[in-house]
């Protein structure tokens, strides 16, 4: 078994603390340090912009903008771009990978300007031996102490009060996070069904609790996918049809030049023998300038029918942009709602643990009464995930914290100050 063991110091104003605290910092502990990069579930703004010169102004390039979040895995999905690593890299050396990598992808010759703007930062939670655990927003410069004044301070217990209440509150929250995690992967089978362009969902659950449930929620993002699916095909076979017009029209045009042209030449040589009697004066100049004008406006008509069969097909590559454009759209707008779904699921799976270590230090309290009179002290563990691993820290009052930490506080009476102790949390079997 692969444990989370936490060395739990006790009475922060002891003196053996603040030794651990000095060697913590020589030892260059990251908890007191600044998170490099950006954290996973951090949401960002981003902008990006095209100077064109043909115009003198910048363009801003909406479909490529957004708000996204960075997953729980520390990567990024972006439109046109694709999926990248925001490991290490702070908003403007990701601003200027995502800049680079447009002017790759799309063969400019010159790199758009980008910005990244830091919309969100991931929540911090509180949790043990608190008025009000739960989640937090976190702020720069934010200390476990401010975290413990979030949730309401220490938990003080009168004599005779249990935990049922908080027992039954948590099994509710983890019911309907169970749902909540449910819909989350439903709608990510849904969204992956899109993108791939297939016909229906592939989604095979392990067995829920609440089947009915289940089969409900997938017949809803079922018809939501029919839905999609409809209203895509409907507007591709508009500009199919457009197109067949387009090209119907084009060949009805051409055949009418072709007389056209049969026109010119008939004309021409009436206009010919025309002018052989004129100048023998045989026949009237009258008759000559009538064939000239009728030459003209043949000549004329050819020209509007060539115009316009130019202007057909310029409507036939503009109702093919827009028919790749579809496509691009859609899948794009999937892309962002799949990258969004899939950080809103790491979220509440996050929350979903917590939860359920809160209820199993709920169960395993019994009695929670304690002497107050006694007096008590608290100590503070800092869970932080570092990539795919998850580390714990010892930590004080005055511990900067980084986004997504959790802030574990517990107590401990007066008789147990200054005695460290191992509390084992739930484990991962080895494999």
């Amino acid at each position: 078994m692969l444990g989370y063991s936490v060395l739990h110091i006790f009475s922060p104003r002891s003196t053996g603390l603040a030794l651990s605290i000095v060697s913590l910092i020589a030892s260059g502990a990251p908890v007191f340090a600044d998170s490099p990069g950006l954290p996973p579930q951090t949401k960002v703004r981003i902008n990006i912009v095209q100077w064109m010169p043909t115009k003198g102004a910048y363009e801003k390039w909406d479909a490529l903008g957004g708000e996204f979040q960075i997953s729980q895995m520390g990567t990024l999905t972006l439109p046109v771009i694709g999926t990248l690593s925001v490991d290490k890299l702070d908003s403007e050396a990701l601003a200027a990978e995502i800049a680079t990598r447009l002017k790759a992808k799309i063969g400019l010759s010159e790199t758009p300007e980008a910005t990244v703007e830091i919309v969100d930062y991931p929540p911090v939670y509180v949790v043990g031996d608190v008025a009000t655990p739960g989640e937090y927003k976190f702020q720069t410069g934010l200390t476990v102490l401010q975290a413990l004044a979030m949730g309401g301070g220490e938990r003080r217990l009168t004599e005779g009060s249990q935990s049922s209440l908080g027992t039954t509150e948590l099994v509710g929250q983890l019911r309907e996070m169970d749902n909540g995690i449910l819909r989350g992967e439903i709608r990510i089978a849904r969204l992956h069904a899109e993108m791939a362009g297939e016909k229906r969902i592939a989604f095979d659950p392990p067995m829920p609790r609440d089947k009915a449930l289940a089969e409900s929620i997938f017949k809803q993002e079922e018809a939501l996918f029919k839905a999609r699916a409809n209203v895509l095909a409907r507007q591709a076979k508009s500009f199919s049809e457009l197109r067949v017009l387009l090209e119907a029209e084009i060949g009805t045009t051409e055949k009418k030049i072709l007389g056209n042209d049969a026109d010119i030449a008939s004309v021409e040589k009436e206009l010919a023998a025309m002018k052989s009697l004129v100048e023998r004066g045989i026949a009237l100049p009258t008759r000559q300038s009538d064939l000239e004008r009728t030459l003209r406006s043949y000549h004329a008509d050819r020209l509007d029918m060539v115009t316009a069969i130019m202007r057909a097909r310029q409507n036939i590559s503009e109702a093919t942009r827009n028919l790749d454009g579809l496509y691009d759209r859609q899948l794009t707008e999937v892309a962002a709602d799949l990258q969004l779904q899939q950080a809103n699921l790491d979220q509440l799976q996050l929350k979903r643990e917590t939860a359920q270590r809160l209820l199993l230090d709920s169960l395993a309290h019994g009695d929670p009464a304690v002497d107050q009179a006694g007096g008590s002290t608290l100590s503070y563990t800092v869970i932080r995930h570092t990539g795919d691993k998850v580390g714990q820290i010892p930590a004080d009052e005055t511990t900067l914290l980084q986004p997504g930490d959790v802030v574990r506080v517990a107590k401990s009476t007066a008789g147990s100050a200054d005695v460290k102790t191992m509390d084992v949390l739930p484990q991962e079997e080895s494999q």
